[in-house]
């Protein structure tokens, strides 16, 4: 018994359509995988944050997103980033130091707060700018080894905090002309070393990872 076999070249688009039917859901559940990985990305970077002592109001900042972000592709990607953050704020410029660690240089001082200062004004850390804006002018003290800016409290401190509204009543009682006590509230240094704090990389590496992993649960889904 003999047998052959006969090769017909195909006609155009014979498979095109075959092809396209498998191209859509591939490039769905490859990107929710991606969209999945972000998010655990996202909730992953947001606890190291919070356990290097960065506080809740910095983490949220941190976001990460799967793209496209509405669309299907079959070439998706997965970034993550600390965002500009609340209004005023500049943290995504500075965001990285804690993740790199680093130098600091000033313009020419940086402000520093020192213990006695408020540990927050309007829910952000103090600067001289806020300081100014939202208690009252800083009075430059002349005599110390170092640049000292200091705000005028209704009595002494004793080395604690000062809080808002004592700051807010000296201000006041010193434009009434009565007796207040002087609070140093910023230092000005040329520098501030950064320690790492947050190390970032072997999340992203985990993730990454485990995009296989989330990409098989999908297609199982679907």
């Amino acid at each position: 018994m003999a047998a052959s076999l006969k090769y017909e070249r195909p006609k155009p688009g014979r498979y095109a359509k075959d092809v396209e039917k498998w191209q859509e859901p591939l490039a769905k559940n490859l990107t929710m995988a991606f969209r999945d990985g972000a998010k655990l990305l996202q909730d992953q970077g947001r606890a190291a944050i919070i356990n290097a002592g960065l506080g809740p109001r910095f983490a949220r900042q941190f976001k990460a997103f799967g793209f496209p972000r509405r669309q299907f592709s079959l070439n998706p990607a997965l970034r993550g980033w600390h965002a500009r953050g609340w209004k005023g704020s500049r943290i995504g410029r500075y965001a990285n130091i804690f993740a790199r660690g680093g130098t600091i240089t000033g313009k020419p001082l940086l402000w520093v707060p020192l213990p006695t200062a408020p540990r927050r004004i309007k829910g952000q850390s103090p600067t001289p700018k806020l300081y100014n804006a939202e208690i009252g002018p800083l009075i430059a003290l002349r005599g110390t080894r170092r640049p000292i800016l200091a705000g005028r409290a209704a009595r002494a401190i004793q080395g604690r905090p000062a809080t808002v509204a004592q700051l807010k009543t000296g201000a006041r009682r010193q434009d009434a002309g009565r007796k207040t006590a002087i609070v140093p509230i910023f230092v000005g240094v040329r520098s501030v070393k950064i320690a790492k704090r947050v190390d970032m990389d072997p999340i992203f590496a985990r993730v990454q990872a485990e995009i296989p992993k989330l990409f098989h649960e999908r297609m199982s889904k679907g």
